[in-house]
């Protein structure tokens, strides 16, 4: 490895470091999608909060079972039964139901049959087939009340029913770090816009706003700025002073028209590194002024996508108080993985498939030249790590594969 580029975990626990800690408010449940719950909360209540049935069928006693049984009472969900059942008596009974009191277990419809009336009018069933679980769903029984019910976590829609089926209609989270965007350079143009000459369109801008929203954050663009030293640091003196975090893409390597590290030291923003080992993203710039942090990403857009997964999200994730685990499969290479160059940590996009009449899954490596090749990352759901040193991973060996997509 180069003595000038650091190593990209070395850079990762500096950004890290550079995370000041969360500041919470409240929201209505309604809102709180996607946030980050601020701390353990615990059930309200007993889950199910009654002994109810599984199931339609007849709620009977099985310590007293009867050739016939009169159907004393309905229930239904969300009501309850003020009769008690006795000897040779059960009641018609609704999936969710309680239990009425004499009542240990249900029969379900399907195996029971219609035996008509007593002489007094009352409804007799059969039971045709015999029960070998009671079909009852005992109170407490999925979580008793004052047991923990979630912990800090990014929440998703299933936390948000887990909340609500405890009674929350507020919750307490994270306050929602906001993120500005910028694109740089005079070739870039806004999607919708025609090309002429040279210029590209901005990929980078709308892909970061992406994900920073779907790390929980707010995200607001500051569109794209040329590579002119005053217009940089007018743009990036505004998304300092209004933003808690900064991403900004291209303008950070060696290059005559790459003045953003210097426009950033101008505004006082303090440099934490700059290069580091890594393929894609070696040019990556980090720097902090105050609380307030900066990341200064190489223009090539699998680069920037990737440098955003491995130490921005990370970093967001914390000053939200989370601490961010990518999620990370092992399973065996499809084929084999070679590199020529082996000085720096590399990231290589893959696919995931099932393996061959049910083996385990297999990791294919996609055909990938450089990193501006951004169709790789629609092709690909998952990245490869080659480590320093490693110039060849052979087919059939065992490798982490960091997942891209859900």
């Amino acid at each position: 490895m180069n003595d000038d580029l650091m190593h990209p975990d070395k850079a990762l626990c500096l950004v890290l470091e550079a995370a000041p800690a969360p500041s919470f408010e409240t929201v209505e449940l309604a809102q709180a999608l996607g946030r980050v719950l601020a701390r353990e909360l615990a059930s309200t209540v007993d889950h199910p909060p009654f002994d109810k049935s599984s199931m339609d069928g007849f709620a009977y006693d099985p310590e007293n079972p009867a050739d016939l049984y009169k159907v004393r009472s309905v229930v239904a969900a969300g009501s309850a039964s003020e009769r008690a059942i006795g000897r040779g008596e059960c009641a018609r009974i609704m999936t969710g139901a309680p239990l009425p009191q004499g009542t240990k277990a249900v029969q379900r419809v399907e195996w029971t049959e219609s035996a008509g009336t007593d002489s007094s009018g009352v409804e007799l069933v059969r039971f045709t087939r015999p029960e070998s679980v009671p079909n009852v769903i005992l109170r407490g029984e999925n979580l008793r009340s004052g047991e923990a019910l979630l912990g800090p976590r990014l929440l998703s829609p299933q936390d948000i029913g887990i909340l609500a089926s405890s009674g929350y209609a507020s919750v307490e989270v994270a306050r929602r770090p906001r993120v500005a965007v910028l694109s740089t350079g005079d070739e870039v143009r806004d999607a919708g816009l025609p090309l002429h000459g040279a210029a590209v369109y901005d990929s980078n801008g709308p892909q970061l706003v992406a994900q920073a929203k779907a790390s929980g954050c707010e995200a607001v663009s500051y569109g794209i700025v040329r590579d002119e030293a005053g217009a940089l640091e007018d743009a990036l003196g505004r998304a300092l002073d209004e933003c808690d975090i900064v991403i900004v893409s291209g303008g950070v390597s060696m290059g005559d028209f790459d003045l953003v590290p210097k426009s950033l030291e101008t505004l006082g923003v303090e440099r934490v590194f700059h290069r580091i080992a890594m393929r894609p993203g070696k040019p990556t710039w980090f720097g902090t002024r105050g609380p307030k942090a900066v990341f200064g990403l190489p223009g090539n857009p699998v680069s920037t996508f990737v440098n955003f997964e491995f130490l921005a999200r990370p970093h967001l994730m914390r000053r939200m108080g989370l601490d961010y685990e990518p999620f990370v499969v092992s399973a065996a290479l499809a084929s084999s993985l070679e590199r020529r160059e082996v000085d720096r940590v590399e990231f290589l996009p893959a696919r995931l498939e099932r393996g061959v009449d049910g083996g385990p899954e297999l990791v294919r490596p996609i055909d990938y030249k450089n990193s501006s090749m951004l169709n790789a990352l629609a092709m690909a759901d998952c990245l490869v790590r080659m480590e320093i040193g490693v110039a060849r991973l052979e087919a059939g060996e065992i490798v982490d594969a960091r997942l891209l997509r859900p």
